[in-house]
């Protein structure tokens, strides 16, 4: 049941609802999005300072991580007691989601709130053992986005295919010097850097020391493609299943709603105690994902997640820069272009 919203939201509620929404994953760790408060409402743009040239030219990967923190958002938002009616608008001159509140009871999602903190990307071999068929249903359900297309890979004939595009993105990808420069850009090698910068992929959530930040980068630029290549395809076989995420248009909603089905199932697999972590090397290779898109029996759909799943124990978790530094002051813009959905 709703209620008319009159007084204004506590800007510290605001700021809490934000924090869970900065939780949400992004491609290498960049976080690349920033918050508007006003008095009932929350509006998300991307930062593109924060952009991927190299490995996401269309910037298809960061509005697909902006559907990640409006998921974490809207689901946080039911925590406190708000509903939530979304607007996109995505003209190029304005690029924008607005998140109005008002108060609503009940919260079909808390079980998800409450894993929003513990959801990570597990970067190591899990142990092989098959997900139940009940988990793997509730997957499913998860993923349901208008828009977005979601498929199950658990059987070895069908995961083998799938390891050579992976194996082949991967070689691209480390024999591109620009790809392995970015790449190197946003690991933090160093503990005091990774808490400083609050961003970026960490050695330890990666399984590696701490080291200097050259000596990281040495080691890096010293690995050959083809190892690459190998130590992913054994993550993957040592995993339970593969999943997709696949775009039924190219276009920045629909982005933007791929990021929020794979939320939904990221947060219902952590709290099956399931494990994820992406191996989306053929969908950043554009050549690669043309010949997975054919394999796939796909025409115009673009298939722009994969990811492997399973069980593991934790790694340590990556950073997150404090709400304070992704906070924009509000600024008067246009309706154009406004897309209406619903609570």
């Amino acid at each position: 049941m709703q209620t008319e919203n009159k007084q204004p939201i506590d800007r510290s509620t605001l700021k809490e609802i934000i924090y869970y929404a900065t939780l949400a994953p992004s491609g290498h760790n960049t976080q690349p999005w920033l918050f508007t408060l006003e008095d009932n409402s929350i509006t998300i743009t991307p930062d593109f300072r924060r952009h991927l040239p190299v490995v996401d030219p269309d910037d298809h990967a960061l509005f697909i991580s902006l559907g990640c923190a409006l998921e974490n958002l809207v689901i946080a938002a039911q925590h406190f007691g708000y509903g939530s009616e979304i607007r996109f608008d995505l003209d190029d001159e304005s690029e924008k989601i607005i998140i109005e509140l008002r108060p609503e009871e009940g919260n079909p999602d808390e079980h998800l709130f409450e894993v929003i903190a513990k959801r990570q990307s597990t970067r190591r071999n899990y142990d092989g053992k098959p997900i139940p068929a009940g988990d793997l249903e509730a997957l499913e359900v998860a993923a349901q986005k208008d828009g977005v297309m979601f498929r199950l890979f658990t059987e070895p004939s069908e995961i083998e295919p799938l390891i050579d595009f992976v194996k082949e993105g991967n070689r691209l990808q480390f024999g591109n010097k620009d790809f392995v420069n970015e790449l190197v850009s946003w690991i933090r090698f160093k503990k005091s850097a990774a808490e400083s910068l609050g961003d970026g992929l960490n050695s330890a959530s990666m399984g590696a020391p701490w080291v200097p930040q050259w000596l990281g980068k040495l080691f890096v630029k010293m690995t050959t493609s083809e190892k690459e290549a190998q130590k992913t395809a054994d993550a993957i076989k040592s995993s339970s299943a593969l999943m997709i995420f696949i775009a039924e248009k190219d276009d920045k909603l629909t982005w933007i709603r791929l990021g929020q089905s794979f939320e939904r199932v990221a947060l219902k697999a952590t709290a099956l105690g399931i494990k994820h972590a992406h191996v989306n090397m053929p969908c950043e290779e554009v050549s690669v994902r043309e010949k997975m898109q054919k394999h796939l029996g796909l025409k115009g759909e673009q298939p722009l997640l994969l990811l492997r799943i399973g069980y593991a124990e934790a790694r340590p978790r990556s950073y997150r820069r404090p709400v304070k530094e992704v906070l924009h002051s509000p600024e008067r813009s246009s309706t154009k272009g406004w897309i209406f959905v619903g609570f």
